[in-house]
């Protein structure tokens, strides 16, 4: 059995976890991918009656490009980073696409950078120790990461 002293030790003192707005939800994406795809080939099928055949294999294209993209916002929408700081050491978990990574730095040597991409780009979020660098925050918006950057620098500073 491990002391109170030990299990409390491993609680983060801070943890902030970033994941991607998902308002609709799997259920409700493929909903409205099938609505689009009746709406689409009942329009291509009264124009084929009316002679304008080509319409369809345009739709069936167009059906086609949206299922790619819904079906790649599935993948993603269970993506998720989380930084945690325990004690001296900062943490940062990442799921990328069904990928999981984890790095491990020593909190009094890790540094927060924000470095602007370019006019009207967001900053790009990242924290390096000793070379190396793991980029954070790339889903979220601009306003969103000035917040993240703000909470990870109070929570570095905190020593």
């Amino acid at each position: 059995m491990q002391s109170s002293a030990a299990r409390e030790s491993d609680l983060p003192d801070v943890c902030v976890t970033l994941r991607r707005n998902d308002s609709l939800g799997s259920a409700g994406r493929w909903r409205i991918f099938g609505l689009l795809c009746a709406l689409s080939f009942g329009l291509a099928l009264a124009f084929a009656a009316f002679g304008a055949w080509l319409v369809l294999p345009y739709s069936a294209l167009e059906m086609a490009v949206l299922f790619w993209a819904f079906h790649w916002l599935e993948r993603r929408s269970t993506d998720w980073e989380c930084i945690s700081f325990i004690g001296d050491r900062v943490i940062v978990e990442r799921v990328h696409e069904g990928v999981r990574t984890r790095h491990e730095f020593n909190r009094y040597w890790t540094r927060l950078e924000a470095r602007p991409l370019g006019f009207g780009r967001p900053l790009q979020l990242a924290l390096s120790y000793a070379g190396e660098r793991v980029p954070f925050g790339d889903d979220l918006a601009a306003a969103e990461r000035q917040r993240v950057a703000k909470d990870v620098r109070r929570a570095l500073a905190a020593r």
